[in-house]
């Protein structure tokens, strides 16, 4: 899974990437097509609300349909993952770190994935993962 051409998807940087109004859209776009890009169960209920509540219905269900046809991997979570997401939201105490953030740190580190499509400079900055030497934040 892991591999020099992958990224895992924060909520972030899907809705850049379905939202063609957004000032970082063709930049998600430009990883889209040059990474194979993974996403993480634990973004879709926030991908989905956001979907729905700023793009529409349409735009939500075409993005689920992308996902089940194969335009994107699919990576479940297991309880070994929600385990280290809380050793990573522990480490970062004073850091507002929720679950899907520090579930995508604990896969990034769980399969060596160094890059993260993601807007949220805020928090993933702040990360430095136990098992890399860093994250690549993209776009």
């Amino acid at each position: 899974m892991a591999g020099t051409a992958t990224v895992l998807a924060d909520t972030s940087g899907i809705i850049a990437l379905l939202d063609r109004s957004d000032r970082h859209h063709l930049e998600a776009v430009e990883v889209l097509q040059n990474y194979s890009i993974l996403i993480p169960a634990t973004i879709l209920p926030e991908v989905d609300y956001l979907t729905h509540k700023y793009l529409g219905e349409a735009v939500a269900k075409a993005f689920l349909q992308d996902l089940t046809n194969g335009a994107f991997d699919f990576l479940t979570i297991d309880v070994i993952d929600l385990q280290q997401a809380l050793r990573v939201m522990e480490r970062y105490q004073g850091v507002p770190l929720g679950l899907v953030d520090a579930s995508l740190v604990a896969l990034a580190e769980r399969y060596q994935i160094q890059r993260i499509l993601t807007l949220d400079r805020r928090h993933f900055s702040l990360i430095q993962p136990e098992t890399m030497a860093y994250l690549e934040l993209l776009p």
